[in-house]
């Protein structure tokens, strides 16, 4: 019996948990996939990539600090699912590129430099991350910092929906 009330009381836990990222993140685009029409810093077109899912679009900044503690998050994940990054107001081509190099990352980065992606999905901060589903849609939008299994659960979902 103690069992199924701990059951219980998780499943209640992760339905508040996803029913509130609505409540909180209400800005944030669902729906429809809005065209990227700026290629990646390598030159590639990322709507080919990301337009059937799973896959994850990730907003982030140089200058932002929780952004820096989800590297690892991000690595993870790229190594399951396709993965794009949105550089939000992060300096030039060759800044992001150093950051990149630095960091040790290989990321496929769009360069936000104005901020007008971020705009046109709502992104108001980062990081924010938006799961695009096998139909092309995006899906459990959230802001601020994601952990690996959140983002994980919510790929599986919007694989599994």
């Amino acid at each position: 019996m103690k069992f199924v009330k701990q059951a219980a009381f998780y499943l209640l836990a992760a339905m508040l948990f996803f029913a509130l990222q609505f409540v909180v993140h209400p800005g944030l685009k669902t729906g429809a996939l809005p065209p990227i029409k700026q290629p990646t810093l390598s030159g590639q077109d990322v709507m080919q990539k990301i337009s059937q899912g799973p896959t994850v679009l990730y907003f982030w900044a140089e200058w932002c600090g929780i952004c820096d503690r989800m590297v690892d998050t991000i690595n993870s994940v790229m190594m399951d699912f396709p993965l794009v990054t949105v550089a939000v107001k992060s300096g030039g081509d060759d800044e992001i590129r150093a950051y990149l190099n630095k960091n040790h990352l290989d990321w496929q980065v769009i360069n936000d430099h104005e901020g007008s992606i971020a705009e046109t999905f709502g992104v108001r901060g980062v990081p924010a991350v938006f799961i695009i589903n096998e139909q092309g849609e995006l899906v459990w939008p959230t802001t601020g910092f994601s952990s690996e299994t959140g983002m994980r659960l919510r790929l599986w979902l919007s694989h599994s929906g």
